[in-house]
């Protein structure tokens, strides 16, 4: 065993100003029996310490408290100190109060210092999520972290929890309660929601909560004061049940209040005020309310500005006021019976105004004192009687009511005592109220369990206290005394839990001083008895407290002081309190005069009525409540009724809540008030001792102390200690990362640990599941891991020095016989270089000399030869100019001599022409004479003309007659077609006579057979008419094929003359508008022609309604094509010849009108039974394969809108968009990403058609036309409200889907880019080998899941034809969510962030943002932008201030509060310089100087609302769509439909191509002709 104090151990000593300092062991001598210790301080090396001492036992007083290892000295639970002395627990909240860390745990309490800044991302919604389920210790400390542990027991143990804030004021009790109040409206859904409530669910609370949390401004306007030590400080307890039924739901509150301090009211110390809540309607009220009030300023009440400072810095009272008066609303305290409570509030005002005159013995006050009257108004009171018992009293004897004067003191306090009643009785009115509203009586029944907050105040010691201070101290008494209790009742539940061997613990109890204040002789009875005596007083009441307790056994905690009579002392478990006994008597009666009484009673104010009713009524209560405690009391003497005082009152009430106390499950959170100027983030560490002592916590952790403190389990013990042991013992334990080790395994490693290095067995206690130590035990192991650390570093950087210096050895032996080898080596090379270069210089010579030779004999030879070619070639050119002169001079004879020739040629042949001319010229003129004669016969011209003339008369006059037979012979066929319909219709109603007759007289068959035969005859003879015309038909139907044939011959006769006249060129200009008018007619004749045909052919027509007529037009007409390049949808049909149109649109509109059938196969068929084809890299999938279920879809709303069917279309698309959303909705597994991206690019192409149909509607002015204005907008608001439909569907399915996506990325992200561990060769090892094998979760996902997951979404959107910008806005926010997600896991962990961490998680996240880049994603860097800053954070250096600066430019993106998180979070190796107090302080400094504290968590998206990605992009681009129907798909209904609809569509086309054509074929003759 080591020593305690060897040299260089750190210690605690005492200082006057800081409380404690840190030391160092300088020197440890021995002189004798006596040990003398020097001690340095850590902050000054010149301040030296000696200390004497008999013995170094750690238990010694005398000697400096040990100090924690730094590894625990910023623990986050205080009972894991290995010294669990006042300074190591001091220091631990300072450490942490200085990073930032508010909460500590000290074993089952909260300490929750006050930061005095607004610190909200502690409380944030994210904050609540992250707590929200998870264990105690799991997550940092935090009130969300008791709040949910009381949640949870009470779920599980099905027991009442209570939550005990506390703590003095201006520690931050109220905040805090009002967070924990907040997490459970927040959280509750969370736990009783389904899983699509829980994808939904953000911040929404129902009414009840909110009304809980409008309790929370109520009582702190009417409850809450500004005080020297807290602006906002509750001058009253407060006790609020949060009620829960069955399944855990928040159904209602209670709220039970302790102690108003009712001298507030009408006293305020300096720079204090009254209750919030009269600065609030002073400040907030429109001024009219206030002139009905009579109200002004604070300064002009003397309720309100005896502090001298009526306004708070930083609070606007306005604000404040709206606040109360919606929290009043919300709980059903309407405007108007506020304005009734702000009535009483200004009486209560306008009373303390009230003058009463001083008079020699007594006091005067006159009722039309101005004040008195306005306040009396106000209340409804008798002015003249509440002067009168403001200024006198009665006595009630035995016989007689005597009545006496106040004197003027007196009166002030008879005034004040009614002001005070008045606001008590509202108060306890308004929680009346409250309770009412919050817990009805059919919530009473439901009620299963509750949680219990209660915010209390906390021990207060002042200069001088008085009875406020004495019942709150009294108060903190019983819970101290209750925490105590519970405490050792867990430690010993644990003992007894883990079997181990134990001895009682002792505990300061602080029984006897609740006796001193409760017993029969006690405190409160002597002051009760004194209250009720007529003459009762302080004095009277001191001294026979002095005679009564200041004596055995009480006088242990009741002193008497030494100087004067005014004060008594009692010894509190926290401090010794002096209270001064002024007003005792006074506050604890707190009655007001009968007199007074009787005048309230005869009020005429409705709500002041109510109100003393209340006070009534907790009265009975109370009786109620002492009768049954007293059954067994024997009789007492029968006496007069005695009315309870407010000892008394507030006795009873603290023992009702310590009641409830102890039928719950108790969790503490003590709030600390870390300065006294409530400057942020300052530590004064005298005043925090003073209030640890105080809330009981130094108490706790010396329970803690007495038995075993520290407790680790076996896994975490041998996880850090094995290297205690030889290497021997542990690694068949942890080989293959601890995965085959067993608990028995683990148990023994153990035992084996402890034996050797702990000689007293006293000092630990083996359990089940943990390993208890005395205090100081983990220091000491923490000590000799250290020494092992630092040997094995040691041994580890010898060995590494030996291999180091013998490599040099061996490197610089070498390097020598290297050296010498080199050296031989050039002096051989040298020798041999020297013979090569003789050699050849030798060589050189010879190869020079015949080289020159060579060259020599060569250059003579070419000369030679220069000379020779010169020679020969002036020879050769003189020969070729004597043969050139020659040629030239035969060429130019040739030319000559062919000159001459040709002249003589020209001048023959010209003299030939001549001739002949002049006889042509003769002949020409002979003709022309003969010409010209003729020309001039006129009549042969006239004939010509007369003839055609003629021709073109008889052609008209034959054209004309066709025409009129044509006309005639349509009506004759109209009329037999009627005549033939009367025929049909008579046969029917003969055959119908002949039925009813047979049924009818059969027995008179003889008769009626020779009607019969009449009729027999009617009918033949009728048959034979029906013969003749059928016959007369077909003779019409021959004549009309011949007039066919006729007017087609006529049109040939009508262009051959049409060429006739063409040819004679001077008659063109008379003759061209008798040609225009023949068009025209022969055009007008095609058409009747046509006309006729059609009706001939079409014995059936239906009319068509005008609306569905202009339908039809705006769909079918040529304008509609041109503007819309997507025409309806064409399938393959057969080509009939007789295909009818209107055939084919009376078949459409009666399948369309079937809704039931139609709807079934849509909704059953297409859209439920479609089997989605399969998506991914290797699919080949076209767009008709893809959209067809939105093309039959456009093809089936297109043409109900066509054929008119407005309301069916409606009907559908209901059907349609409720499946498709439906569908989406339940999508589940693998189901949710290929599936989704399928039914959003449908639904795209849905909302594409219905645009480009109301861009179309709008352009067609033809349609326009057609209809009736108001039809035509009808028209335009249908198109308007389905495109808003689809619209709304698109936004809808594609936040389901990215919910769901998101819902399954979450699955897979943190632990493919947080857990897993790609990067080979760095792999940081796990906290624990045996807790990762413990612990580990069921499925554990890769980065090659991630990537998969994202290549599976990014390729269902590009198989399904989705645009490629939603396709990238989708990743961009998936890799935003992955961002958020993964960090504000990161961000949460504990003792995992490490610089192997940061390795892996920056190689997990490059890989992500490489996927980016090869999949087009621009700049995925920057949607990453956490994570990768994150991972840099983690991999730089922390040693500096410097570096803190560094990390603080590359971590541009992370606010500083993320910094310090993650920096505070750093799981320091062993091999790693740990992070300097300094540099954290650096770091908390960052925090404190930046405006704007921030969010803790990054946002995970847009609170689940994303924007529609499919509203940026441009509408899809249409073109002639193939109707496509699977042929498995087993739709007859809808694949008829679209058959119909393409027969329509090639009809349509066909005709217009023909009407086309005819005008085209017309022009193109008439230009061929001329």
């Amino acid at each position: 065993m080591v020593s305690s104090y060897d040299v260089g151990t750190r210690c605690w000593y005492p200082d006057q100003t800081l409380g404690w300092i840190g030391v160092t062991v300088k020197s440890n001598k021995q002189e004798g029996s006596k040990y003398i210790l020097e001690f340095v301080s850590d902050n000054d090396d010149a301040q030296i310490f000696k200390v004497e001492s008999d013995n170094l036992n750690e238990d010694n007083e005398k000697l400096p408290p040990l100090r924690n290892p730094p590894i625990l000295e910023a623990a986050e639970d205080l009972t894991s100190l290995s010294y669990l002395n006042e300074p190591a627990v001091l220091h631990a909240i300072k450490v942490r109060y200085s990073q930032l860390n508010i909460y500590t745990y000290s074993g089952i309490v909260l300490i929750a210092t006050n930061p005095f800044q607004r610190v909200d991302q502690l409380y944030s919604q994210d904050i609540i999520q992250a707590y929200a389920g998870k264990s105690r210790g799991e997550l940092d400390p935090h009130l969300f972290a008791i709040a949910e542990d009381a949640y949870r027991c009470m779920k599980t143990d099905k027991q009442n929890q209570t939550i005990v804030v506390s703590g003095e004021s201006g520690a931050g009790k109220t905040v805090s309660a009002k967070y924990i109040m907040r997490y459970f409206a927040s959280v509750e859904e969370e736990y009783s929601a389904n899983e699509v409530a829980k994808q939904q669910h953000k911040s929404d609370m129902s009414d009840v909560e909110k009304q809980i949390l409008a309790t929370n401004p109520i009582m702190e306007a009417f409850g809450n004061a500004k005080t020297t030590r807290n602006d906002n400080s509750s001058r009253f307890g407060k006790y609020l049940e949060i009620l829960f039924d069955n399944h855990t739901s928040i159904i209602g509150a209670r709220i039970r209040t302790y102690l108003l301090e009712r001298s507030r009211l009408v006293f305020q110390p300096p720079i204090e005020r009254n209750y919030h809540i009269f600065y609030q309607i002073l400040a907030g009220m429109n001024e009219d309310d206030k002139l009905t009030l009579g109200l002004s300023n604070a300064e002009d009440y003397k309720y309100t500005n005896q502090g001298g400072q009526p306004a708070i810095v930083g609070v606007n009272e306005v604000e404040e006021f709206q606040i109360t008066k919606d929290a009043l609303n919300l709980i059903g305290i309407d405007d108007s019976k506020q304005f009734e409570i702000y009535k009483i509030l200004a009486a209560l005002l306008h009373i303390g105004n009230i003058d009463i005159a001083a008079t020699r013995n007594d006091a005067h006050l006159s009722s039309d004192e101005p004040n008195l009257v306005k306040a009396c108004e106000l209340l409804g009171l008798d002015a003249v009687n509440f002067a009168k018992w403001c200024v006198k009293k009665q006595i009630q004897t035995r016989s007689e009511k005597i009545i006496s004067n106040y004197n003027h003191k007196q009166a002030i306090v008879a005034r004040d005592s009614f002001a005070k009643y008045i606001y008590s009785a509202l108060f306890d009115w308004l929680v009346d109220y409250i309770n009412q509203d919050l817990c009805p009586p059919e919530v009473t029944g439901k009620i299963n369990s509750f949680i219990g907050v209660l915010d209390i105040y906390g021990f207060e010691h002042f200069e001088k206290n008085s009875f406020e201070q004495f019942c709150i101290n009294y108060a903190n008494e019983k819970l101290q005394q209750e925490f105590n209790q519970h405490v050792f009742k867990l430690e010993q539940d644990e003992y007894i839990k883990e079997e181990i061997e134990w001895s009682f613990i002792d505990f300061a109890d602080n029984q006897p001083c609740i006796d001193l204040i409760e017993n029969k002789l006690g405190i409160l009875s002597l002051l009760d008895e004194e209250s009720r005596l007529p003459a009762g007083s302080d004095e009277s009441w001191i001294q026979k407290m002095y005679q009564t307790l200041d004596k055995a056994p009480t006088d242990k905690v009741f002193k008497k002081p030494r100087f004067g009579q005014t004060k008594f002392v009692v010894s509190h478990y926290a401090h010794d309190v002096s209270y001064d006994i002024d007003g005792f008597i006074e506050k604890n009666r707190d009655t007001v005069g009968e007199g007074h009484m009787e005048v309230l009673k005869n009020t005429n104010n409705e709500l002041l009525q109510s109100i003393l009713s209340i006070i009534e009524k907790n009265a009975t209560a109370l009786e109620l409540s002492k009768s049954t405690s007293s059954v067994n009391v024997p009789n007492r003497a029968k006496g007069v009724n005695k009315k309870p005082t407010l000892g008394l009152i507030f006795k009873n009430s603290l023992i009702d809540l310590m009641r409830t106390i102890d039928s719950t499950n108790a969790h503490y959170i003590r709030c600390i008030k870390p300065n006294e100027q409530k400057e942020a983030w300052k530590f004064d560490t005298l005043m925090v001792l003073s209030q640890l002592r105080a809330c009981g916590v130094l108490e706790t952790i010396r329970i803690s102390c007495a038995g075993f403190p520290s407790r680790w389990t076996y896994v975490e013990f041998a996880d850090r200690y094995h290297i205690l042991v030889s290497s021997n013992e542990w690694i068949k334990v942890m080989k293959h990362g601890g995965s085959s080790a067993t608990p028995a395994d683990i148990s023994d490693l153990c035992n084996k640990i402890l034996q050797k290095n702990i000689d007293d067995e006293a000092k630990y206690q083996l359990g089940n599941t943990k390993i208890f130590f005395k205090a100081g035990m983990l220091a000491q192991f923490e000590k000799l891991r250290s020494d092992k650390l630092f040997k094995s570093a040691v041994m580890i950087q010898k060995n590494l020095r030996r291999n180091y210096y013998r490599q040099q050895y061996l490197e610089t032996r070498e390097s020598h016989i290297k050296l010498q080898s080199l050296i031989r080596g050039h002096v051989k090379r040298t020798q041999i270089r020297h013979e090569l270069e003789y050699n050849a210089a030798v060589l050189i010579q010879t190869i020079v000399r015949g080289t020159l030779i060579r060259n020599q004999a060569n250059q003579t030879r070419k000369s030679i030869i220069i000379i020779q070619n010169s020679i020969r070639g002036l020879q050769a050119r003189r020969e070729f100019d004597q043969l050139k002169t020659e040629r030239s001079a035969v060429t130019i004879q040739k030319h000559f001599r062919g000159l001459v020739a040709r002249r003589e040629f020209n001048k023959k042949t010209k003299s030939i022409v001549v001739i002949q001319s002049a006889f042509r010229r003769k002949f020409a003129y002979n003709e022309f004479k003969q010409l010209k004669v003729e020309a001039k016969s006129v009549n042969k011209l006239k004939e010509v003309s007369y003839k055609l003339e003629n021709k073109v008369v008889d052609l008209t006059q034959q054209l004309t007659s066709k025409i009129q037979d044509n006309k005639s012979l349509v009506v004759e066929i109209t009329n037999l077609k009627n005549l033939l319909e009367q025929q049909n219709a008579a046969h029917e109603t003969l055959k119908t006579r002949e039925v009813e007759f047979n049924e009818k007289f059969d027995s008179q068959n003889e008769d009626h057979q020779r009607e019969i035969e009449n009729l027999n005859k009617e009918l033949e003879a009728i048959k034979a008419d029906y013969t003749s015309a059928e016959q007369r038909i077909e003779e019409l139907t021959k004549e009309q094929a011949e007039l066919k044939q006729e007017v087609k011959r006529t049109v040939e006769e009508l262009q051959a003359a049409q060429a006739d006249l063409v040819k004679r060129d001077t008659i063109e200009v008379d003759l061209k508008t008798h040609i225009e008018q023949l068009k025209a007619e022969i055009s007008q004749l095609q058409r009747n022609g046509n006309g006729s045909m059609t009706m001939i052919n079409n014995p059936k027509s239906r009319n068509i309604s005008n609306k569905r007529h202009s339908s039809a037009l705006a769909w079918n007409s040529p304008t509609s094509l041109e503007n819309n390049a997507r025409p309806v949808s064409v399938i393959a049909i057969s080509h009939e010849d007789d295909v009818n149109i209107d055939d084919i649109n009376d078949e459409l509109f009666r399948l369309l009108r079937d809704s039931r059938q139609l709807h079934r196969e849509i909704v059953e068929g297409l859209l439920k039974g479609l089997k989605i084809p399969p998506a991914g890299v290797a699919a080949d999938l076209t767009r008709k394969e893809v959209l067809f279920p939105a093309r039959i879809i456009i093809i089936i709303l297109s043409d109900m809108w066509r054929l008119g069917l407005t309301k069916e279309s409606e009907e559908f698309l209901g059907e349609v968009l409720s499946t498709i959303q439906t569908i989406v909705s339940t999508l589940k597994d693998d189901d949710v990403i290929p599936n989704g991206a399928f039914w959003l690019s449908n639904t795209h192409e849905l909302y594409s058609f219905v645009s480009y149909a109301q861009q179309t509607i709008i352009a067609n002015d033809t349609l326009s036309h057609e209809m009736s204005e108001e039809e035509f907008e009808e028209y335009l608001k249908l198109v308007a409200v389905v495109k808003e439909d689809f619209e709304s569907l698109s936004y809808n399915i594609y936040n389901m889907w990215m919910k769901k996506i998101e819902k399954e990325l979450e699955k897979k992200a943190v632990s493919g880019l947080i857990l897993s561990q790609s990067l080979p060769g760095f792999m940081a090892p796990e906290n624990s080998p045996f807790l990762a094998k413990v612990f580990s979760p069921g499925i554990q996902y890769k980065m090659d899941d991630i990537l998969s997951f994202f290549n599976s979404v990014y390729w269902s959107m590009k198989s399904y034809f989705i645009e490629q910008e939603v396709m990238n806005e989708v990743i961009i926010e998936l890799l935003k969510f992955v961002d958020a997600l993964c960090f504000n896991d990161l961000i949460m962990r504990r003792n995992f962030l490490s610089w192997k961490r940061g390795l892996q998680l920056n190689y997990n996240v490059t890989r992500l943002e490489e996927w980016c880049k090869t999949h087009e994603i621009a700049e995925g860097s920057a949607y990453l932008s956490h994570l990768l800053q994150s991972a840099k954070l983690l991999q730089l250096r922390k040693n500096t201030p410097d570096d803190i600066e560094i990390i603080y430019e590359i971590c541009y993106a992370l606010k500083p509060i993320q910094i310090q998180k993650l920096i505070s979070q750093y799981y320091v190796a062993d091999y790693e310089t740990p992070i300097a107090p300094k540099v954290l302080q650096a770091v908390a400094d960052k925090v404190k100087d930046s405006n704007t504290s921030g969010e803790l968590f990054a946002p995970t998206g847009s609170d689940g609302h994303f924007n529609d990605p499919f509203r940026t992009v441009h509408l899809r681009p249409f073109s002639r769509v193939e109707a496509y129907v699977p042929a498995w798909l087993n739709l007859p209904v809808i694949r008829r439909i679209v058959e119909l609809v393409a027969k329509n569509a090639s009809v349509q086309e066909a005709n217009s191509i023909e009407q086309n054509s005819i005008p085209e074929a017309e022009e193109s003759s008439l230009l061929n002709g001329n």
